[in-house]
């Protein structure tokens, strides 16, 4: 531990201890006031109330600090019932024995009005427990508050992680597949290999930056769309016809970095890759109410294609996004494959 963070540490507990004794201040002048009332003997009051305070102190913190983070919190029901019944009977005892041997001192001192210091014992008894019970409620909800922000954040972080994983697992797929196109146009010794090197490299550029981004908008993941489709064509030329029909006002949205260029390369590999002519994919993004309805169909063939790692790490990102605010369609026509994503809002 380092010195700032024991400073640190060593300010948070002072503070904590500083809001404790205030906490009693206040429940001792609150009593004193509240027994001293009908006889305005406030002094003997306040050296009656102050001898049994320490008892009701002792009993709160053995409850906050022992039984219930070791017993309670830990789910040992039976063993907490048991000590907490015990520790109230001794802290009943003690509070008790207290009280009686206070008034034995004072007859023996021949105090007088020692009726108005013994103002209703067993109420006054009574009362100091229901501040031992004021103390655990508080603890309990400081510990509740605490478990749930932890419980917040585990899963932030769980998510997150998550997300990175499908991410890092669905980039070198992707890289995968466009650098097998440009070893086919080094090969060939293809004029547009510079071309491509540089469409690839703004795309990988778009591929690091977004890989730290939970959303990006939704004009940048469409350019590189472009980019992909782009650096495709370069090997298939003529073979695949590209339909594109983007009716939306695409400053207003945003969505999961490398959504669409999953659906692209899903439709390249599974409607071009295999078709020897006659190739096409149309890509449709329109506006759904208050979200956006995608849609990316692709020639095939009559085998059903399957759902590959893209596909899938692209159900799981939608889930960890979305939640239920998604609905994913993969149909399988007459030599049509089509994947239709509907989100229900914009982020």
């Amino acid at each position: 531990m380092t010195r700032i963070e024991s400073f640190a540490e060593y300010i948070f507990l002072r503070q904590r201890w500083i809001i404790h004794i205030i906490f009693w201040l206040l429940i001792l002048i609150f009593y004193v006031i509240f027994f001293g009332r009908n006889t305005s003997n406030y002094l003997q009051t306040f050296f009656f109330v102050g001898l049994l305070m320490p008892v009701t102190i002792g009993t709160t913190y053995v409850l906050n600090y022992y039984l219930v983070p070791h017993y309670l919190l830990k789910e040992r029901y039976g063993f907490f019932l048991l000590y907490f019944i015990y520790t109230l009977i001794i802290s009943l005892f003690l509070e008790m024995m207290i009280a009686m041997l206070t008034f034995i001192v004072m007859a023996e001192l021949h105090i007088r009005n020692m009726s108005s210091a013994s103002i209703d014992i067993f109420f006054l008894l009574t009362s100091l427990l229901l501040v031992v019970f004021f103390g655990v409620a508080i603890k309990l909800l400081l510990y509740w508050r605490l478990s749930k922000e932890e419980y917040q954040k585990l899963m932030r972080d769980k998510v997150e992680a998550e997300l990175k994983f499908l991410k890092i697992q669905l980039n070198p797929h992707f890289l995968f597949n466009t650098l097998n196109n440009l070893y086919y146009l080094t090969t060939e010794k293809s004029e547009k290999a510079p071309q491509a090197i540089l469409q690839l490299s703004e795309m990988l550029d778009y591929v690091m930056h977004s890989g730290k981004l939970i959303f990006v908008s939704l004009e940048q993941e469409l350019k590189q769309v472009e980019n992909y489709i782009a650096l495709e064509l370069l090997r298939y030329e003529d073979r695949v016809q590209i339909t594109k029909l983007i009716a939306a006002d695409l400053s207003k949205y945003k969505i999961g970095p490398m959504m669409l260029i999953t659906l692209i390369e899903n439709a390249f590999k599974h409607g071009v890759m295999p078709i020897a002519d006659n190739a096409w994919i149309r890509l449709v993004v329109e506006k759904n109410g208050e979200g956006l309805y995608i849609s990316i169909s692709n020639s095939a063939t009559e085998a059903k294609p399957g759902n590959g790692i893209g596909l899938e790490n692209l159900r799981s990102q939608l889930r960890h996004l979305y939640k239920e605010e998604f609905v994913l369609e993969l149909n399988h026509g007459l030599n049509e494959f089509s994947v239709n994503l509907t989100l229900n809002h914009t982020i």
